[in-house]
């Protein structure tokens, strides 16, 4: 049954990948050893894929690092007041979401790259 789940198995980032001809495939790894893969065009002036993947990664990072900052507070403020389990989690789920899809948009307009994994 193992050999069966396992051959199942792919890399959905190859998937996603052909969603993106004709860009390049980039691994960055973050500060804590995650490895992030970018589907990446040239920059503007040339740049590139690697340099544009390194600056999106940059970019996620430290929009990420602020999005916690305020979900982490938010969701102890509704502990704080008491507030429903349930509503905080679809609260938290939704506003994740958005936030993933504007991070979506602005690492393909600022850099030419989409984060796959």
């Amino acid at each position: 049954m193992l050999a069966a789940a396992v051959a199942l198995a792919f890399d959905m980032t190859s998937v996603l990948a052909l969603m993106y001809p004709g860009r390049e495939r980039v691994e960055i790894v973050a500060l804590d050893g995650t490895t992030y893969v970018y589907a990446c065009k040239p920059g503007p002036a040339g740049e590139p894929p690697r340099e544009q993947a390194e600056k999106a990664q940059a970019a996620f990072e430290e929009n990420l690092d602020k999005f916690a900052e305020v979900f982490v507070g938010e969701m102890m403020q509704d502990v704080t007041e008491g507030a429903p389990t349930l509503s905080t989690a679809l609260d938290m789920n939704r506003r994740t979401n958005s936030w993933a899809g504007s991070m979506t948009n602005h690492l393909e307009k600022e850099y030419g790259c989409a984060l796959l994994g």
